[in-house]
């Protein structure tokens, strides 16, 4: 055997090269790509697209799959994302406008129909009573307990 290493003509273009991971990937090749580079993006938009892509690579093992099932477990994960975000998109402004219109609801006994003022002011009315209430009860104590000490009957 001969103890001279032979020199790899594709040494430059090899997947695990210097120059490759050296590498500082755009955005679109941290997205889009097939292969993810080693390094981040200098941006902090890229760096946090690149770790989610290297935790999505390290959680569903894609490094071990075929270029072509790499793509297509890919393509599924960003149209399930593209549906998931035109969903949100146009669903969720519906869906807030109800909430609100339920929670005016239950915290104010009317429907959005109603007029707010009258319904906050009825709001602040049942808040007060109880407040009120105990204070007006905590003065006809105090002032029960002030007759006792001074002789006079609450008859």
């Amino acid at each position: 055997m001969s103890s001279q290493a032979v020199a790899d003509p594709a040494y430059h273009t090899a997947a695990m090269s210097y120059a490759e991971w050296k590498r500082e990937p755009t955005i679109a090749q941290v997205l889009f790509g097939l292969h993810l580079p080693y390094r981040p993006p200098r941006s902090l938009i890229g760096e946090f697209l690149w770790r989610r892509r290297v935790w999505v690579e390290v959680t569903f093992a894609l490094s071990m799959l075929e270029p072509w099932e790499k793509f297509l477990v890919v393509v599924v994960m960003y149209l399930t994302l593209g549906l998931l975000l035109t969903g949100i998109y146009l669903y969720l402004p519906h869906h807030l406008a109800f909430l609100t219109a339920r929670a005016s609801y239950y915290l104010l006994g009317r429907d959005v129909s109603a007029d707010l003022p009258a319904s906050l002011s009825r709001l602040k009315a049942a808040a007060s009573w109880g407040f009120n209430t105990s204070v007006t009860s905590i003065a006809n104590v105090g002032a029960s307990l002030a007759r006792r000490g001074t002789g006079t009957s609450e008859l």
